[in-house]
């Protein structure tokens, strides 16, 4: 069975860690109290079980109220009712003391999560509206305003009042349940007007949710069911009107001015429905995010009442008091166990989602809606075994074989084939290998972050159910190691019989990758070869596109693979110029333009990643991604004095190059260590690291990290000191050196994503902010401004009311500037 613990450490939204209930640290005041009452000082009389006496009470939980930043706060207290001695006090005291604690904590954060999905529910309801509005304008072929203001007004009312006979499927609490089952009673209030319905839904259903918690009201196991029942009898749109205090009258002249502001501004029918579309695609996607925040806030509410439950079972095992149905009955009346509104609004989400982009299909929704869980079937783990044991198996066939053949050649035979064929495949079957390895190393990642509970599907923003997990990412791998086996025996052993053309095996194995890389048929994970060439794509053209984190991340790993782009060029060359039918690669290794194109591919990811920097800059107005882009710019300059160098090692272009890439390599530990990493803070409560730690028992390990990624930034002085490892040929050097750099780079990706998880964590940023296509503004009409909506909620607006599709790094600038 396993322990509550670890099953609370699996299930919790990471990035909401910190606002859960500390079971850990509970249990470790239980110990004290165990350790202190020992097996002596338990109670004599066994049969006597206060446990199974409720009505003799051993503590009292008081309500008391606390005034903070401006606003009123319901507290609780506790304290025991029958006296402790002096040893027993402390420790119950301060277990009781931790668990009031933790109990505040999650009803506080709980209500804020909720105030905040019900304002993005108000915006959403009138985006809603607005794209209905435009939609009918639309499907008349019109764009006139007046047309539109002839339409009866009661077909104009909002949206939330639009009832739907949908039921909700079976898996949906009672609440929600019963809430589109009564179709009757909300008919039955069409006489009634707008106002009193929502005044009297206020005072009457509603009423005030604290009152409900507070110690003068008796518990009552069936009040939580029965408030449920009372609210869910109510339509979905008068509740959250209601919960918001926002009028009819206001919502419908935000979106009629809204939506005769974009109609106003149309240019012709066609742009104007093509816009629409977008809109469409914007706020479905919207919808699906929204629903997926309320999903994780009840699955939150639910693993903190079990958390309480178990710790109270806990302790009343141990002291045999008594405690658990007393504070329990409190813990059951606490708002985030009562409140309803989450299950309201998931109700409403999916009645609206079925309605307008299902065609009235509620199966249809709830797939949509609900995150896919990405499946690892069981036959990933037979291909995977499958194809690693291969590629062993070609490892040891490939070394046979190329014993034999040099046991059949001379010293200076085996000395002229080893440098043409260093000359002439070696590079083709490197890149290839490095290619691969870096994959490795990715799938490493995949598997450390999936152990230490880092969300990177989140971070990356990869679509529900289409995020690789390590065992897929290492069966590519495993698989892509096969093929690149079977390339290096087949060349060998054609070699052997001396084959004609034989330096097109390296090419086959190049082309089979380039194959899998851009087949069009949905197979071998077509959804992440279409994301990773989409980042490519944003990357070459980065001062024309926003930049999110996946781009500038896949950009960083570019500047890790400068030798593999190094390689194409020369495969190129190789093939396209025929020199594969001489096996002469000298020819396009000595080429002096060959050697200027080479040195500008080595400068293009320094390039790319700084034209993201300056991209950035000027979206989000940060400084820190100037000095960011300087880091970048100083390589480049080491890379251009290197060049130089190594046409002529003079004094001066020796000191040159041995001063811009120690400036460089300086630069690039700071910002890897301080920026990168976030390590480094003197004032950290984990001295030169940082506060939060995703592997906080073992220390050790950031600074032997600090020390790994400090020593692989030096592969540059190997060069000015002309080493060699033995009489190793230089192409063999090079690509040793572009391996490490590889590993160093894996092992950065990992200390990467633990510091954009953590600042995660640090705003609780576990839901996506969605641009949305409308700006409901109360006045003025800017043709190019900014606004916010609800809680970090904003949007880039253009001339005619649709915001731009660069509202994404709006959003991120204002959530960095807002508390």
């Amino acid at each position: 069975m396993v322990k509550f613990a670890k099953y609370l450490n699996v299930h919790l939204v990471p990035e909401w860690r910190p606002a859960y209930c500390n079971y850990k640290k509970l249990k470790k005041d239980l110990k004290k109290i165990k350790n202190q009452l020992g097996t002596g000082c338990r109670r004599q009389n066994s049969l006597r079980r206060v446990y199974h006496s409720p009505s003799n009470k051993v503590i009292s939980v008081h309500h008391k109220s606390s005034d903070r930043f401006g606003s009123r706060l319901d507290l609780v207290e506790t304290e025991f009712l029958e006296p402790l001695n002096a040893a027993q006090a402390q420790n119950e005291k301060q277990f009781f003391a931790r668990l009031d604690s933790e109990l505040n904590k999650v009803n506080e954060f709980y209500k804020g999560k909720e105030k905040e999905f019900m304002r993005h529910a108000e915006i959403l309801d009138m985006q809603m509206q607005t794209l209905l509005e435009l939609n009918d304008a639309a499907e008349k072929k019109s764009v006139d305003p007046l047309a539109e203001s002839k339409r009866d007004s009661e077909e104009r009312k909002p949206l939330l009042t639009r009832q739907s006979s949908i039921d909700v499927m079976d898996s949906v609490p009672l609440t929600t349940e019963m809430l589109f089952q009564t179709v009757s009673n909300h008919r039955s209030m069409a006489n009634i007007p707008e106002k009193d319905q929502l005044s009297t839904l206020l005072s009457s259903q509603l009423g005030d949710i604290e009152a409900r918690s507070s110690p003068e009201c008796g518990y009552d196991f069936n009040s939580r069911r029965n408030a449920q029942v009372s609210l869910s009898t109510q339509p979905p749109g008068l509740i959250i009107n209601a919960l918001q205090h926002t009028t009819n009258e206001d919502v419908m002249h935000r979106v009629k001015n809204t939506a005769k502001d974009v109609m106003d501004q149309a240019e012709d029918v066609g742009s104007f429905i093509a816009k629409i579309r977008q809109s469409e695609r914007m706020l479905r996607d919207a919808f699906i995010e929204f629903y997926r925040g309320l999903g994780l806030l009840k699955s939150y509410s639910m693993l903190n009442t079990l958390a309480f439950t178990k710790i109270l079972k806990k302790y009343d095992k141990v002291t045999e008091r008594g405690a658990y149905s007393t504070y329990m009955r409190t813990v059951d009346n606490s708002y985030f166990h009562t409140s309803d509104r989450v299950n309201s609004l998931i109700a409403w989400v999916e009645s609206m989602f079925a309605d307008h982009f299902a065609n009235g299909d509620r199966h249809r929704a709830r797939k949509s809606l609900r995150p896919r869980q990405a499946k690892s079937p069981h036959r990933i783990t037979f291909f995977l075994g499958l194809f690693s044991g291969c590629s062993l198996a070609l490892v040891v066939a490939y070394i046979a074989v190329l014993h034999v053949l040099f046991q059949s050649l001379t010293p200076e035979e085996q000395t002229a084939r080893i440098a043409s064929y260093m000359q002439s495949v070696f590079p083709i079957f490197s890149m290839t290998a490095l290619l691969i390895l870096h994959m490795y190393m990715y799938g490493w990642n995949l598997y450390l972050w999936r152990r230490t509970r880092i969300n990177y599907a989140f971070i990356f923003e990869f679509a529900p159910g289409t995020e690789l997990c390590y065992r897929k990412v290492l069966l590519v791998c495993t698989g892509l190691t096969v093929v690149l086996g079977v390339g290096l025996l087949g060349h060998i052993t054609a070699q052997l019989n001396e084959s004609p053309a034989v330096d097109l095996i390296p090419l086959g194995v190049v082309l089979t990758l380039l194959i899998l890389l851009f087949c069009p048929l949905n197979i071998c994970f077509r959804s992440s070869r279409l994301f990773f060439l989409n980042c490519m794509f944003r990357i070459i053209c980065s001062p024309y596109y926003e930049v999110v984190l996946a781009d500038f991340f896949l950009g960083d790993q570019l500047c890790s693979q400068v030798p593999v782009l190094r390689n194409i060029e020369y495969v190129i060359c190789y093939y396209i110029g025929g020199h594969f039918l001489s096996e002469n690669g000298d020819i396009c290794l000595n080429n002096a333009r060959f050697k200027e194109i080479s040195y500008i591919i080595s400068v293009l990811p320094y390039w790319w990643r700084l034209m993201q920097c300056g991209r950035r800059y000027r979206d989000e107005g940060s400084k820190s991604h100037i000095a960011n882009g300087g880091k970048y710019l100083s390589a480049m300059l080491a890379v251009i004095i290197r060049t130089f160098y190594g046409r002529n090692e003079t004094m001066f272009w020796t000191v040159s190059y041995i001063a811009a890439s120690t400036f460089a390599t300086f630069y690039q530990i700071y910002w890897d260590l301080v920026i990168d990493w976030g390590l480094l803070r003197k004032k950290s409560t984990n001295k030169w690291l940082r506060d939060n730690l995703i592997l906080e028992d073992h220390h050790y390990i950031y600074f032997i990290s600090m020390g790994v990624n400090i020593l692989l930034r030096f592969p540059w002085v190997l060069s000015v000191t002309h080493f060699q490892f033995g009489g190793l040929d230089p192409h063999f050097t090079d690509f040793f050196l572009a391996a490490l750099e590889i590993f160093r780079r894996g092992h950065w990706n990992f200390y990467r994503l633990e510091n954009e998880h953590l600042n995660n964590v640090g705003h609780y940023r576990a839901v996506k902010t969605v641009p949305l296509p409308f700006d409901h503004k109360e006045s003025g009409r800017d043709h190019q401004r900014i606004s916010v909506c609800g809680s970090k909620l904003c949007c880039c607006v253009d001339k005619s009311g649709f915001k731009q599709p660069s509202c994404n790094l709006e959003l991120l600038k204002l959530e960095r500037r807002m508390p």
